[in-house]
């Protein structure tokens, strides 16, 4: 599992590059550079959530299968897309839900830490749920950062690091497979806050815009002559 999550944060690393390399000699504008930046972490994060998907609903439908299967995958698909939707949609409230529910996922992080014993017979019997709600978090997230970028990159940035780590202080159990959902989020969040951080350095770096007052000809707004 640790060598899965080794691959998946190469992969991830290597098509940025990749993309940003193709960018960078055709487009010199920065803000183009960054936009692209996002969309392609926002990509990667898309693809991940398609394959992880798959992958625990066909474990769900394995075990315990039929209905009772089929309603697990729907206890967390239906919010994942409904935050996803509401990301979209209404960014000003997704930010702070979001928020919320990160810092919960963390706090769980340090109950697990705490307890480690029950969380482990709790996630035995229901299977990885702290992996899962990286997951159902995470895609949302990088949908926010489409819209809000620095917010989200934020978001993804604690959501790849915060679980894992408090995590990992009270047991190793299950943060392998937990570290295998979270390196793509962090990945993503990292691209997210190095694409905020092009597109303001962009923004000072473009020329203050004069403007002539039309009430006082020869001269422009900011009291200078022409």
């Amino acid at each position: 599992m640790f060598a899965v999550t080794i691959f998946l944060a190469a992969a991830a690393l290597t098509l940025a590059a990749a993309v940003m390399a193709i960018v960078s000699l055709r487009q010199p504008d920065r803000s183009f550079r960054a936009r692209a930046l996002v969309w392609t972490a926002a990509a990667i994060m898309t693809a991940f959530t398609a394959v992880a998907g798959l992958f625990i609903s066909g474990y769900a439908l394995a075990d315990p299968g039929g209905t009772e299967g089929v309603m697990l995958i729907v206890s967390w698909a239906l919010p994942m897309a409904a935050l996803a939707v509401l990301a979209w949609l209404r960014p000003a409230w997704a930010a702070p839900a979001l928020t919320v529910l990160t810092g919960l996922l963390i706090a769980a992080g340090v109950w697990f830490a705490v307890d480690s014993a029950s969380w482990r017979a709790f996630e035995n019997a229901n299977g990885p749920v702290r992996a899962v709600a990286v997951l159902v978090l995470a895609f949302p997230a990088a949908v926010l950062g489409l819209k809000r970028t620095s917010a989200a990159g934020w978001l993804l940035l604690a959501l790849g690091v915060g679980p894992v780590a408090f995590s990992a202080l009270g047991s190793l159990a299950g943060v392998v497979a937990l570290s295998a959902v979270s390196v793509v989020p962090l990945i993503t969040g990292l691209l997210y806050l190095v694409a905020a951080r092009v597109t303001r350095s962009a923004a000072s770096a473009q020329p203050p815009v004069l403007h002539v007052d039309v009430q006082a000809p020869g001269r422009f707004r900011d009291g200078t002559a022409e």
